[in-house]
C-alpha cells in the first residue's frame, strides 16, 4: 500500500520505468515470428543513441554470429551463416530521430534457411572502419524467427539403391534409401510397393538436414516385376506431394555380377607394370607361349 501511495505522487517514476524498462539502450525490442516460405518479413529495433557515443555502432545478429554493420549487409559474414545465396535478400533501412535510431532489418522471400535467433547488439570498432572488433554488453532481446517450409531442391524426393536396371539376385539383401530436405514442419516420406503403403524393415534418420528413409528386404523371384516408389508430403503444405520411383525389379536366379575385358585387364597391367620388369627370358618365354598356343589352335581348326 506505502509502495502504490509513492508511485501515485510521483506518476513521472511510472513513465520512465515504461520507457526505459529493463533495457534502457534498446527501446523497442525484435519480436519472434512465424512465417511461411515465400513471403517478405521485417524485424525491427530501436536504439537509445546516446550509446552509440564515440566508436560505437547497432549491428545484427544470427544465431550470436555478426553479419552487419550499422545498414550495411556483410555479405561474407551471412554466406557463413547461412550458406551460398546468389540473392541479395536481405536490407537494412536506418533512421535517425533525435536520440532514438530505429533499424529494420527486411529479408525478401523468406527461405528455410533464414529461420534462427535474431537480436540486434551495440558493437566496437576501430576509428578507421566500421569492423565488430567486439560485441558489448548492450543487447536486444533475442527474436526467434522461424520459416515453415517445404523442400527448395526440385529432385528432392531422390531414391536411391538400384541402377537403371533394377536387377538383383535372389537371396540379394537390397537396401534402397529416399532422401529429401527435411523441411518444418518435417517432410513425411514413405516407401510404397506397387502404390501400396510399406511398413516393416523400415528405418528412418536424420543428418545434416536432409531425411533419409531406408527400406530393406531379400529379393525373390517373386519380387520380379515389384515397383518401389517413395512419396513425399507436408502435413502444413496440403498441396505439396511428390515422388520418385526406381523400373520395375528384375529377380534373377544368378549372380549378378559386372563383366571387364581381357583387353581392358591387359591394358590395365601393361600400364602398371614397369618396363624394367621385363627381361629377355621373361619375353622370350611368352613368346613360346604364344606359338604354342597357335600350334594347338591350328590342331583344333584342322579337326586333329
Amino acid at each position: 500500500m506505502e509502495t502504490y501511495r509513492y508511485l501515485h505522487r510521483f506518476p513521472m517514476i511510472l513513465i520512465l520505468v515504461g520507457l526505459v524498462g529493463v533495457n534502457s539502450q534498446f527501446l523497442i525490442d525484435p519480436q519472434s515470428a512465424e512465417v511461411t516460405q515465400g513471403a517478405d518479413h521485417g524485424l525491427e529495433c530501436v536504439v537509445n543513441r546516446t550509446y552509440l557515443a564515440g566508436y560505437y555502432f547497432v549491428a545484427w545478429t544470427k544465431d550470436s554470429e555478426v553479419f552487419s554493420a550499422r545498414n550495411q549487409i556483410d555479405k561474407v559474414a551471412l554466406e557463413n551463416i547461412n550458406g551460398e545465396d546468389p540473392e541479395d535478400r536481405y536490407t537494412i533501412t536506418k533512421i535517425d530521430q533525435g536520440n532514438t535510431g530505429t533499424y529494420k532489418l527486411i529479408i525478401d522471400s523468406v527461405k528455410g534457411v533464414d529461420s534462427g535467433n535474431y537480436q540486434c547488439v551495440i558493437c566496437q570498432h576501430p576509428p578507421t572502419s566500421y569492423e565488430c572488433t567486439g560485441i558489448t554488453d548492450f543487447k536486444s532481446s533475442v527474436a526467434t524467427f522461424n520459416v515453415l517450409y517445404t523442400t527448395s531442391v526440385p529432385e528432392y524426393p531422390e531414391c536411391t539403391g538400384l541402377d537403371s536396371s533394377a536387377t538383383v539376385s535372389v537371396g540379394t539383401q537390397v537396401e534402397v534409401t529416399c532422401v529429401s530436405e527435411i523441411g518444418d514442419p518435417k517432410v513425411q516420406l514413405q516407401w510404397n510397393k506397387d502404390g501400396v503403403p510399406l511398413s516393416s524393415t523400415i528405418t528412418e534418420r536424420e543428418d545434416n538436414n536432409r531425411l533419409y528413409l531406408i527400406y530393406t528386404f531379400k529379393a525373390e523371384l517373386s519380387h520380379t516385376g515389384m515397383v518401389l516408389s517413395c512419396s513425399s508430403t507436408s502435413s502444413h503444405f496440403t498441396s505439396y506431394s511428390e515422388s520418385c520411383s526406381f523400373n520395375a525389379l528384375n529377380v534373377v536366379d544368378m549372380p549378378v555380377v559386372a563383366t571387364t575385358s581381357r583387353a581392358a585387364e591387359y591394358e590395365e597391367e601393361s600400364q602398371t607394370t614397369p618396363v624394367s620388369d621385363y627381361s629377355s627370358d621373361s619375353c622370350a618365354s611368352a613368346i613360346n607361349k604364344s606359338i604354342k598356343c597357335l600350334q594347338i589352335f591350328g590342331k583344333y581348326l584342322d579337326g586333329n
